[in-house]
């Protein structure tokens, strides 16, 4: 597998920081139909993702953007975010994620490496590299993975081994494709990969960001709700100051000021798992919350469920439902996961969202056999 053409080799500069070859290789996109895709981001001590470098392999072209310089962008996002034109991309849904902050849209005519591998059977979550090395034969290095990519300058290695990520993905793509049509799962691989472009997946849900602390939900209802109440709180202030959630307020502490239910600041402040810093600044916000979730429950108790972990019938649910999973996975040789995770069958036993098992190619497959093992259950 050749790979598109080398950096070395591409009549524009390996880094574009100029407008007038941001504009040339605009002018090259717009001719291709096909295009392949990357970036380089940072997300230690920001809520959003932090852009720091895009990767496009386009007619023969592989380059990296700078984002950072101070160029006119335009032109760049309508013709990577133009539904005609198809994007190659591996693992993509973090970069989707960096471009969704980053300017409030992204591409929609996505096909992903690593979901077209996975329906061949490689191991679900293989990386670029890993993929690269067992099609291609070509060792990346991995030296620049701990790179900070907002810093300038970057160095030449730095640039040559981000360019590396876009080089490999066309002709990844076209093997993938050839073995794919041979079993009849492309469209599964184009499908599965525009899923992935639903802004929903993306932008911050305050009101269902208690989803991230695994244990709200068996929690006794009034505590339930002063646990959602408060990760919605954090949701909102981590987005409002662009910090990650734990600097705002660790899980440790959401579920600490739940369980205690404190009514003034001195008990709050003496819970353990509360930073002083936290009592002090933010105590007054906190009790606001509490007794706003309490009152609430009081009105809505219904809105809080308790739910019981390893009930036995869940239990025996869950694994009737995995059975039917697995057998359909391993009539395909596929990793049970790929037709269904663990996360989705639990999701379709609560009825929390709609279910992709039941749709698709999924739903072909098995949604027939998952729904009347539901029904039998209710």
């Amino acid at each position: 597998m050749p790979p598109d053409r080398t950096p070395e080799n591409s009549p524009l500069p390996l880094l574009i920081n100029a407008q007038q070859d941001l504009d040339g290789l605009c002018e090259v996109i717009s001719s291709e139909d096909v295009i392949a895709l990357d970036t380089e981001f940072v997300r230690t001590r920001t809520y959003k993702p932090q852009l720091g470098l895009i990767q496009i392999a386009a007619g023969g072209n592989a380059v990296c953007i700078d984002p950072l310089a101070e160029l006119d962008y335009t032109q760049l996002w309508a013709l990577l975010f133009d539904p005609q034109r198809q994007t190659i991309m591996h693992s993509a849904t973090q970069d989707l994620e960096v471009m969704w902050f980053h300017c409030g849209a992204f591409t929609r005519n996505l096909i992903d490496t690593q979901v077209c591998a996975a329906l061949l059977g490689y191991q679900p979550q293989i990386g670029y590299a890993g993929l690269v090395a067992d099609l291609a034969g070509v060792t990346i290095s991995k030296e620049q993975t701990r790179t900070d990519w907002t810093r300038r300058p970057l160095s030449a290695e730095q640039i040559d081994y981000a360019a590396k990520d876009v080089v490999y993905l066309g002709g990844m793509h076209g093997l993938l494709h050839d073995r794919l049509q041979e079993c009849g799962r492309y469209e599964w691989a184009v499908e599965d990969s525009i899923a992935l472009c639903r802004t929903g997946l993306y932008e911050p849900d305050i009101q269902g960001a208690w989803r991230r602390i695994k244990s709200v939900q068996f929690l006794p209802g009034a505590e339930q709700a002063r646990a959602r109440a408060l990760a919605e709180w954090r949701e909102q202030r981590a987005v409002k100051l662009d910090k990650p959630r734990k600097w705002v307020m660790d899980d440790k502490a959401i579920l600490s000021i739940a369980a205690a239910n404190p009514t003034d600041e001195q008990a709050l402040g003496q819970l353990n798992d509360v930073p002083d810093g936290l009592a002090r600044r933010q105590g007054g916000r906190l009790l606001k919350v509490l007794q706003a979730a309490n009152d609430d429950y009081n009105d809505n108790p219904h809105k809080y469920v308790q739910q019981i972990a390893d009930r036995d019938a869940d239990k025996a649910l869950s694994k009737k439902l995995g059975a039917i999973i697995r057998r359909a996975a391993e009539s395909l040789e596929l990793p049970a996961e790929i037709v269904g995770s663990k996360r989705e069958i639990t999701a379709l036993m609560r009825g929390e969202e709609e279910s992709r098992l039941l749709t698709g190619w999924r739903g072909e497959l098995v949604g027939a056999e998952l729904q009347e093992v539901l029904q039998n259950a209710r």
